[in-house]
This record gives structure tokens, sequence and C-alpha cells, in this order.
């Protein structure tokens, strides 16, 4: 005991004093995290995976139309709404009085502006340039784009629901889009207008109208033509496939504005900037479905020139199309029905396209890592039952 008072007072130990317990030093390193390209920036690496993943984003959508078969409400509007075009298109063609009765004319500087009211057209010119601008086409193509683009909202709006644990039902899904009817209606009347303006352009342009004129003649120009030529059904297949061509150029643009517009609550000119932003970031992936959605396109019209042209595939036997008892028939029922098959795949890859690009936004706007993204593609890409 006075061995440990004196080591007490002189030393200033303690042994009360806790000891001190050390333990061997353990250098924790966290592995280094390899993250996969992300949208947009730029890297090689991770490309292939990502088009892949875009690929199977655009196969999931072709399959998820068998797979829920409310879907299939949509493709049967989206069918009404380019069959209406169709109609519409081929009655202003063939209906209008070829004589302009009265007219008014309005000089403009060095120009001028001729309005037909008979003809329901506007007449526009510019020093030795002019331009037909058709009016009733353009109300047809605002109230067809207008459908197309609400369609399209809803779809968007049904196919985010079914993530959450209460998937909306259609009615709801179209009941829930008349919030958004201003900036669609809006996008509606500028692609409308953007619309007419081309089809004026590649109908009175000579450079622009013989490149349409051989896509269709060389294509499209199915052998009904050797019989029906002149008649209002032929007038109206062959003047809608331009509008109907213009148009899908359009839908392509509505398909990166429309989602950014109801996901996003935006007016029409933050959605523009906003869908340009998308497409910057999903373009690998949008690389990825068009391989499928031009590969059915090549094939569609692979079968078309091999319809069309087969007269020059049959020896130039005209006989066999213009012969009453075997041609026409069989002829007008293998064109027909071609037709048919298009328009169905039409108004399937309208559905199809929609839930593709309602994928291609959730992967697009991932704000996480790359790994992260990849996997939403690929849950998104899986078809739901």
């Amino acid at each position: 005991m006075e061995f440990m008072t004196v080591c007490k007072e002189y030393l200033g130990w303690c042994p009360n004093t806790p000891a001190i317990r050390t333990a061997p030093a353990v250098l924790i390193v966290p592995p280094e995290n390899i993250h996969s390209a992300q949208p947009g920036d730029g890297r090689p690496a991770g490309s292939p995976g990502r088009i892949r993943s875009g690929v199977s984003i655009a196969a999931g959508s072709l399959m998820a139309m068998f797979h829920d078969r409310r879907l299939l409400w949509f493709t049967a509007l989206a069918g009404l709404v380019m069959l209406f075009l169709i109609i519409a298109e081929g009655w202003n063609v063939t209906s209008n009085d070829p004589v302009p009765l009265s007219y008014t004319f309005i000089p403009i500087g060095d120009g001028y502006i001729i309005f037909y009211p008979l003809l329901n057209i506007i007449a526009m010119g510019f020093k030795e340039s002019s331009l037909i601008f058709d009016m009733l086409l353009f109300l047809i193509e605002v109230l067809c784009l207008f459908c197309f683009t609400v369609l399209l909202a809803c779809l968007v709006i049904y196919q985010t629901g079914k993530r959450t644990y209460q998937p909306p039902a259609i009615r709801k899904a179209i009941a829930g889009v008349s919030t958004y009817f201003r900036p669609l209606s809006a996008f509606s009347v500028s692609l409308a207008l953007i619309g007419t303006f081309l089809y004026a352009i590649i109908s009175q342009s000579q450079f622009f109208g013989k490149i349409m004129s051989g896509i269709s003649m060389a294509v499209f120009n199915l052998p009904y033509a050797y019989y029906l030529q002149g008649e209002p059904i032929y007038m109206a297949l062959f003047y809608s496939f331009k509008i109907m061509f213009i148009n899908i150029l359009l839908f392509l643009v509505a398909l990166y504005v429309v989602p950014v517009i109801v996901l996003e609550k935006k007016g029409l000119v933050p959605a523009l900037a906003g869908s340009v932003s998308l497409m910057k970031k999903t373009w690998r992936e949008l690389l990825g479905c068009a391989i499928i959605y031009g590969a059915i396109a090549l094939g569609v019209a692979a079968v078309a020139l091999v319809i069309g042209q087969s007269p020059y595939l049959l020896n130039h036997d005209f006989d066999f199309f213009i012969n009453m008892s075997r041609g026409q028939p069989l002829m007008m029922a293998v064109c027909f029905l071609f037709l048919t098959g298009c328009w169905v795949m039409m108004a399937a890859g309208f559905t199809a396209a929609g839930i593709a690009i309602t994928d291609l936004y959730s992967c697009g706007t991932e704000t996480n890592i790359g790994s992260k993204l990849e996997t939403d593609c690929a849950i998104a890409a899986e078809p739901v039952s």
C-alpha cells in the first residue's frame, strides 16, 4: 500500500483509471464504383448496352399489347382517326369545284394573297414564287392531330399509372388528360400549320414533288391503279399517302413533347425545350427502338414493292390485271388486304410507340447512377401481364 501511495503521489498513476485498450487498426477502403455510361455523357463505354436496352424497350412495347388487352382501345381509336383522315382528305380532294367563281386579292408589298372562298384555299405569292394553303386540310389536320396528341397523352398517363399500386382505368386516364387540353391544343395547331405547309411544298414543288411521286409510284402505286385511275377511292388513297407520311414525321416530334407536357405539367414552350433535353439523354435508346421499328417498316415496304412492281415481275403481262374474270378481283383483294394490314399496323404502331416513349421518359429522367438507369430501362422493357 505504501508503494502504491508513492507511485500515485510522485508518478501521477492511479490504479483505478480505466486501462487504455488498443485494437489493431483495420483500414477499410470501399471498392471502386464503376459506373456505366449515363444518358448524354458522351462516353463510348456502355453504349452498346444502352442500344440493346432500346431494342428491349421496343420489343417489350410490342409484346405489351398482347399481354394487356386494354391497350387495344388505344389502337382502335388511333385506327379510327387515321380512317377519318383518309376519308376526309379524299373528300377534300374530290369535292372541290375546279373553277373558282370569286376571289379576294390582297396586295402586300412585293407579294400578294388571294383568297378563294368557294375552294377554301389561300394563294400566297412573292415575286416569282407562289404557294397554295388549303384551309380545309388545315382544319382536318388540327382535328386529327389533336385526337392523336390526346390519345398519346392518355396512353402515357395509363402506362405511368400501371407502375403504381392502383393502376388507372382507361376512362380515368381519358378524364385525367382534360387538364392538359390547352397546351395540347396549341401543340396540335402548331403541328397542323407545319403539316399543311409541308403538304403544300411537297405537292407544288417540282423537286420535292418528284421525290414523293417517285416513292409513291415505285413502292405504293399498287396495281389497282390500272383500273381505278381517276376514281374517288384511288384519289383519296393517293393524296392521303402524302399527308399520312407528313403526319408520321409530325408524330415523331409529338412523341417527345407530349410526355413532358403530361408528366412534368409544363406549357408548350417549356415542353419543347424539355423534349430536346430528353432526346439528348436517350438518343442511344432511341436508336435501339429505331432498329426494331425500322425493320418492320422496311419489311412492309418490301411487300409493297413486290405488289406494286408485280407487272414487271410477270413480264409486263398487263392482261393479268385488265381481265375482269381473273386479274381485277384477285389483285383488288390483294391490294386492299395489304392496305388494311398497313392501316392496322400503323394503328398498332401508334400504341407501341406510346408505350416505348413512356419507358424512354422514365429512363431519361433517372437521376441516379447509370446501373440504376439501365436496370429501370430493363424493367420497363419487360411486358406487364
